[in-house]
């Protein structure tokens, strides 16, 4: 919407952080958005399939197809999904949707550029937040499944719990090792801070939480979608402003 202006119409399918993106379960009426869709944009690398095959089921095959994940972040399938946690993502991907527009409807490239470079510059604040939160030495810290960790990269934060992270993603058990690991990092105080994806549930994460709290360990809340009304650059300064307490060393 930003890059196109009045000349697009745009539907999320997914909107709000009260829906889990792996459990979503698409409507006949999504059906009938996409097969009318002119333009898919979807994350791909594993996370959303069922977008995948509801294209492959539509009978109209002239649709344009982002899958941001491979076409915009350069990832490949095995690769953390999560790929707007990446700074990178949100510039590359306005870049793209402003020439495959332009391409589209040649007489308004002049606007659509124009729009793209305008929400490029929009997210200086944001990158300015990186930098004034980034390490200036890498820093443990432990997640309960990889969200946020393109985020905690570009801010020189290590990941020391990733076997514990990918067994809640993927809703199985951690092993009773990785638990205890993680267990002992959390008394000892060996991370910064714990990263909590509300979107999910889990009795075995929330012990975690509440041990670190237990511990005096701040825990940093963090979501999959973007909550109801807010936009991409409200989402992530929310996410970062939990931050501004931990920067002292």
């Amino acid at each position: 919407r930003a890059v196109g202006g009045e000349n697009v119409e745009v539907i999320s399918v997914l909107n709000g952080s009260n829906i889990d993106p792996h459990h979503f379960e698409p409507t006949p009426d999504t059906s009938r958005q996409i097969h009318e869709a002119n333009v898919i944009i979807y994350n791909g690398l594993g996370y959303d399939d069922w977008m995948e095959k509801l294209i492959k089921a539509s009978s109209d095959k002239s649709k344009e197809v982002i899958v941001v994940g491979k076409d915009v972040a350069d990832k490949q399938e095995g690769d953390n999904e999560h790929v707007w946690y990446d700074p990178a993502t949100m510039p590359k991907l306005v870049s793209v949707l402003a020439d495959l527009f332009s391409r589209m409807d040649p007489a308004n490239e002049d606007s659509y550029r124009q729009s793209a470079q305008e929400y490029i510059d929009s997210l200086a604040p944001l990158n300015e937040l990186i930098a004034r939160f980034k390490q200036a030495e890498p820093v443990s810290v432990a997640v309960s499944e990889p969200v946020f960790d393109y985020m905690l990269n570009a801010l020189n934060y290590t990941v020391i719990n990733e076997r514990f992270a990918k067994a809640i993603e993927e809703e199985t058990d951690p092993s009773p090792a990785d638990l205890a690991s993680l267990t002992d990092d959390i008394k000892k105080g060996r991370i910064r801070f714990f990263v909590h994806n509300v979107q999910t549930e889990s009795p075995i994460v929330q012990n975690m939480v509440n041990l670190a709290r237990a511990n005096q360990i701040p825990v940093i809340e963090v979501s999959e979608t973007a909550p109801q009304g807010k936009s991409y650059i409200e989402w992530m300064t929310d996410q970062l402003g939990q931050l501004d307490r931990l920067t002292a060393p």
